[in-house]
């Protein structure tokens, strides 16, 4: 649920995004246009946790495990896990600390791939925005709903822009899908 007070003197408002899946309340500004931004940013040179902000604010800390293929995100003292639940299947659900489904994702096609999603406001699907970029859209029906891709090009530092008919725990599913995506594109180009 999401309420809505203006700011005195900004072309912007407060919003109070309360997470009722997850059981926490975190506040964060709107743009004026209705769209949100996630980023993600590594806390140092050498280390896989990346820190979350949703519009400026920090939202919490992502952490990858070393020998499973999973995320899992501190949130104002709750636990939320991108997990991986069969071993044979690229199939990923978004789990809350009590083992609740959120949201899911899973991999369809061979040369055309992309990710179905089932999220909150619906299912979507997660594509490549082109040919000569790292970067990807979210489709509902026809209509993109989301971009998520990489801030510049030799950064790990990433950014979700989602419009407003997007909740905020499908905003984070989608930028926690990417950089899933990015760490298989990785290994499967080290490899």
């Amino acid at each position: 649920m999401l309420g809505r007070n203006q700011m005195a003197g900004r072309n912007s408002s407060i919003l109070t995004g309360h997470f009722p899946d997850l059981g926490c309340s975190i506040g964060f500004a709107l743009m004026e246009s209705g769209r949100m931004r996630l980023e993600g940013r590594p806390i140092g040179w050498f280390t896989s946790t990346i820190e979350l902000t949703l519009e400026g604010n920090v939202l919490g800390l992502l952490r990858r495990g070393w020998f499973r293929e999973g995320l899992q995100l501190e949130l104002s003292g709750h636990i939320v896990r991108l997990e991986k639940p069969s071993w044979l299947k690229s199939h990923y659900v978004l789990k809350d600390d009590e083992g609740i489904e959120l949201s899911s994702a899973t991999l369809v096609g061979f040369l055309n791939a992309h990710w179905v999603m089932d999220l909150q406001s619906g299912p979507g699907t997660l594509e490549r925005a082109g040919w000569f970029t790292n970067a990807y859209v979210l489709k509902q029906g026809s209509v993109v709903t989301a971009q998520v891709g990489q801030t510049k090009w030799w950064s790990r530092e990433w950014f979700v822009v989602a419009d407003d008919t997007l909740s905020a725990v499908d905003v984070l599913m989608v930028g926690l899908m990417y950089v899933t995506i990015r760490e298989r594109e990785s290994r499967q180009h080290s490899g």
